[in-house]
């Protein structure tokens, strides 16, 4: 599920990007000052709460599912079961996922499209915490 949704948003992010360069090539916007670029930022306070939401909902997930798999329990989602075999694959995957998501959330603000961007993070932030949830619900008896 979590790769699906990756690759729908690079998919958006694709098609959006060459519709601005379209644009771009097209129209010059002389009201845009690089004063204005520069005082946009990516790390303001809100962005870097829905980092540390999503980074703590990845690692509840990691925790859980890692204890239920120690103890004979199984990843009940078909898509991350190929990524929890043994403790250094699980942790590349989820960094790599982390970072995937960090690294959209940036494109997207790059292109003036902050909302969608955040967006990506409360995504991120709500389906790992509810594979924590799952995965807490589905535990194995022995912890």
């Amino acid at each position: 599920m979590k790769i699906l949704m990756v690759i729908l948003v690079l998919a958006v992010i694709s098609g959006t990007l060459r519709a601005q360069q379209a644009q771009n090539d097209f129209a010059v916007h002389p009201y845009v000052t690089r004063g204005d670029l520069a005082a946009s930022r990516f790390w303001t306070p809100g962005t870097i709460a829905l980092v540390t939401l999503d980074g703590a909902a990845q690692a509840a997930d990691g925790y859980i599912t890692r204890r239920n798999i120690a103890g004979g329990g199984e990843e009940y989602n078909p898509m991350a079961r190929l990524f929890v075999g043994t403790t250094p694959v699980q942790v590349a995957a989820t960094a790599a996922l982390f970072g995937a998501e960090i690294a959209t959330a940036y494109v997207l603000h790059r292109r003036h499209h902050d909302n969608v961007g955040r967006a990506v993070l409360v995504a991120g932030a709500t389906m790992n915490g509810l594979g924590a949830v799952s995965s807490f619900k589905h535990r194995v008896a022995n912890w």
